[in-house]
């Protein structure tokens, strides 16, 4: 099934790996940017590029909402946003918006699914996504607004820094590994962590396309496939770094005057939470089948660290 397929952000990490990757499967793609991404991930060649604020009202009427295309992608929604496409990108038969598994933490059991309980405000998840997320459903439910949400891990892989074990993606974290300095980390060696890569999460955008029916209204989990522990994260970052550093463990309130100049903000309690999550569901609705395991996604996040200067 070829669609004509609009990309908001089609420059950016994300959003220009899901325009590339509809533009290979042989869809027609208007790339909606702003230009202020000086640094393209990809390629975009075969992606129509149109300019302009996604979050000037006046834009999107006069301008995107007069384009020809049937399907809508934002992986970086915002509540105002979803609120203006539906006042002016009704036509769009399909809109799919990237959300995260964050807002389903604390998990009450492993490996969670798309019905876990995630509407409700918690000390740690990701609240702000949920209030935008059952403001998306609720337009589905009262109108039929198509509305999909893939909800991806902790995202991986080349042109972002990987989380570390202070709860951030803080580059400091690898390069003191990578000089085989002294690290020290909070109690989190045996926590759970699943995350899942940049490409693998676009491929999930372009098959969800192919079945434009079965995936209206519906939140789909997007990951690699089984969580391995921060103990085994940070020992694959180490071999890939030939690191000697040694670890050494510590409370999280020491952590923090161990390394005064970092910005300590509420994700080191984020860290400290197990993320173990089921995606048979966009294996099954999608045929969404994951590349990277969470260990091949860091080692391409710091190939790709190496590779520009940052390590």
């Amino acid at each position: 099934m070829k669609r004509k397929v609009l990309v908001f952000g089609a420059s950016g990490e994300i959003g220009g790996r899901i325009a590339r990757g509809c533009v290979d499967a042989g869809h027609q793609v208007i790339g909606v940017t702003r230009g202020t991404n000086q640094r393209a991930c990809v390629n975009l060649s075969g992606v129509e590029m149109v300019h302009g604020d996604k979050h000037d009202e006046a834009f999107l009427r006069d301008t995107v909402a007069k384009l020809d295309f049937d399907a809508v992608i934002d992986s970086v929604p915002t509540l105002d946003g979803l609120r203006m496409y539906h006042r002016h990108l009704g036509k769009a038969q399909n809109l799919l918006i990237c959300s995260s598994t964050g807002t389903f933490v604390p998990l009450q059991y492993f490996p969670a699914d798309e019905e876990h309980p995630w509407r409700e405000e918690t000390p740690v998840n990701f609240h702000n996504q949920s209030v935008r997320d059952a403001h998306a459903l609720s337009l589905w439910e009262s109108d039929g607004f198509p509305v999909t949400i893939l909800r991806p891990t902790n995202i991986i892989g080349p042109d972002r820094v990987p989380l570390e074990l202070w709860g951030g993606r803080n580059i400091e974290f690898f390069r003191r590994l990578k000089a085989g300095s002294e690290v020290a980390i909070p109690p989190c060696t045996e926590v759970l962590i699943q995350s899942g890569s940049n490409s693998d999460l676009a491929s999930a955008f372009v098959k969800a396309l192919d079945v434009p029916e079965a995936v209206r209204g519906e939140i789909f989990i997007i990951s690699c496939k089984r969580a391995i522990t921060l103990g085994r994260y940070l020992q694959a970052a180490k071999e890939f770094l030939n690191s000697s550093s040694k670890i050494r463990v510590v409370s999280p309130e020491e952590l923090t005057k161990l390394y005064p100049d970092i910005l300590w903000r509420w994700g080191l309690e984020f860290l400290m939470e197990h993320m173990s999550f089921d995606i048979s569901k966009a294996e099954r609705i999608l045929g969404y089948q994951p590349r990277k395991t969470t260990e091949e996604g860091l080692c391409d996040a710091l190939q790709w660290c190496e590779t520009t200067g940052l390590l």
